[in-house]
């Protein structure tokens, strides 16, 4: 039987967060199959297949935080709160699994992106939602591609951005770096923070009654606590993994 939330709140984006939350540990444990068991038979892993199965359950966690944005009581503390939390995925691999190290990940990203929110809220409710959002999802598209050196449609209508940029890391974390840089998890601004926006521009359409009506309350609750599983799935998963294999 369907529920609906007292305070309003849009359960179908704790349900699609709870969706991939499982798509996102089988992922994961898939990878630790492939990367640290090296178990025979899990190179499709390196396909693109695979690299599309990591956007899709990233794309939907970065829409969606967007879309939350416009909902959140304070977007600072929500933001600050998901930055430090990347800095001790930092500190923690840096100290432990050095060659794991994580420099501008999920949370980092999403913590930035979440602290811009309000200082661009202006300017973004000048744009029309419909163009808006189009946009965003088309300059996601055409930047996709910045880490490799250009940016467009495809490889044969691109652009080739200034070698200059891709010099020094210091702008890692928009997505320009060298050959000695290195991140396990990594998500810069550039082209990610179209998706976020994409979400928030979203966020001002009316959505149907049964958006906020729970069909599945386990996955809704998985999407609650989606952080909380995220923090700590990795070592719970490398650590059963690890009983099985003995690697």
């Amino acid at each position: 039987m369907e529920t609906v939330t007292k305070k309003g709140r849009v359960l179908l984006y704790d349900e699609l967060r709870g969706i991939m939350i499982i798509s996102m540990l089988v992922y994961h444990i898939c990878y630790d199959l492939a990367a640290v068991v090296d178990l025979p038979g899990m190179g499709w892993f390196y396909s693109p297949a695979a690299d599309f199965w990591q956007l899709s359950i990233c794309g939907v966690f970065i829409f969606i935080a967007g879309a939350c944005c416009r909902y959140s009581k304070s977007n600072l503390k929500r933001g600050l709160r998901l930055f430090l939390l990347g800095m001790l995925f930092t500190v923690v691999t840096a100290l432990f699994v050095p060659n794991l190290l994580i420099v501008f990940g999920l949370l980092h990203f999403l913590g930035v992106a979440v602290l811009l929110a309000n200082p661009v809220r202006g300017l973004l409710e000048k744009i029309p939602a419909s163009v808006g959002l189009v946009a965003c999802l088309i300059l996601f598209w055409l930047t996709y591609h910045v880490q490799s050196g250009w940016i467009g449609f495809s490889p044969e209508f691109s652009i080739a951005l200034p070698r200059a940029l891709y010099q020094t890391n210091l702008f890692c974390f928009l997505g320009f770096y060298n050959s000695s840089f290195q991140s396990s998890d990594y998500f810069p601004l550039l082209p990610y923070l179209f998706l976020f926006w994409a979400g928030s521009f979203f966020s001002r359409f009316s959505l149907p009654q049964w958006a906020y009506r729970s069909r599945c309350k386990w996955l809704a609750f998985l999407g609650r606590n989606s952080l909380w599983i995220y923090l700590f799935h990795q070592p719970v998963v490398y650590e059963v993994l690890w009983l099985i294999f003995r690697f």
